[in-house]
């Protein structure tokens, strides 16, 4: 089968209420993660399917994958101001070079050899 990127899925889904968006990981039982792959939907708040619109309610697989519905909130900007200077940088701040795509600001690490200290970023390869 198939699997559409990420970022398909959600243009897919984005015109539902309460989606604010989708990833990939594993799909969540009872609080345990489980070893199955999972399209992962995030939700404002979750509803019962008898409370939705047809529209809304998100099937139980997309592409083959299971799909797992995680409420998170309103999701909002750490800082309006998208193209200032944070000092400090705080951990899920927006980095990269102007060139290329960017990147999540995740932690400063020191290198185990030398000591010289590292930016440490997540892969957002879709």
């Amino acid at each position: 089968m198939v699997r559409r990127p990420t970022l398909d899925v959600f243009r897919e889904l984005r015109s539902a209420e309460n989606i604010v968006g989708v990833g990939k990981g594993y799909k969540i039982v009872r609080g345990e993660s489980t070893d199955q792959q999972a399209t992962v939907v995030l939700v404002k708040k979750k509803v019962a399917k008898d409370k939705l619109r047809n529209e809304s309610i998100i099937p139980k697989k997309i592409d083959g994958r299971l799909t797992d519905v995680i409420e998170v909130g309103d999701l909002r900007f750490f800082n309006e101001d998208r193209t200032g200077r944070a000092r400090p940088a705080k951990p899920g701040l927006s980095i990269g070079h102007y060139k290329i795509s960017a990147g999540t600001f995740g932690a400063v690490v020191r290198d185990a050899s030398t000591g010289r200290p590292l930016i440490l970023s997540n892969n957002q390869a879709a």
